[in-house]
């Protein structure tokens, strides 16, 4: 037994627009978070020395791509070696370079740098991602409501 749930027409209109608001809004507080977890973890963590060991640039799609570098750094004799990126990917660390990482004393392999690049790597992308598929959700929405529902260009 199948069961079919049909919207009525223009329903989906709704749908679309509020899950876009929803997709943006969380988008705003996972940035949040995230921004509040860098800062405290630089304000409150350990300071130590480390080592940039590479830097490369990751692609995510095939119009986006992100920086992530490795930093080499130890804690009380225990090596790590994390990956690191950052939300506005600026990319001005190379390899070689010795900077300051601030460990969380937890765990060690959780660090950030005071120019915000953080061991959560990629999940601080997300945000930009949840943003731009709430945007879109909502222009989609936006064009149904202009064109009526029929295909732009038709009458």
């Amino acid at each position: 037994m199948s069961v079919s749930v049909r919207l009525p027409r223009g329903m989906w209109v709704i749908v679309a627009a509020l899950f876009g608001t929803v997709l943006i809004c969380g988008a705003v507080l996972l940035d949040a978070r995230l921004n509040a977890t860098v800062e405290q973890r630089v304000s409150e963590g350990t300071a130590v020395t480390g080592r940039v060991v590479q830097v490369e640039r990751f692609r995510v799609s095939r119009s986006s791509s992100v920086i992530r570098m490795t930093v080499a750094y130890a804690v009380d004799g225990v090596a790590y070696q994390e990956r690191f990126s950052s939300a506005l990917d600026e990319g001005r660390h190379h390899s070689g370079e010795e900077l300051t990482v601030y460990v969380d004393r937890n765990d060690p392999s959780r660090a950030a740098t005071a120019d915000r690049y953080a061991t959560e790597d990629l999940l601080l992308k997300l945000p930009i991602l949840l943003g731009a598929a709430g945007g879109l959700a909502i222009v989609a929405a936006l064009v149904w409501i202009k064109t009526g529902g029929r295909p732009p260009g038709t009458r």
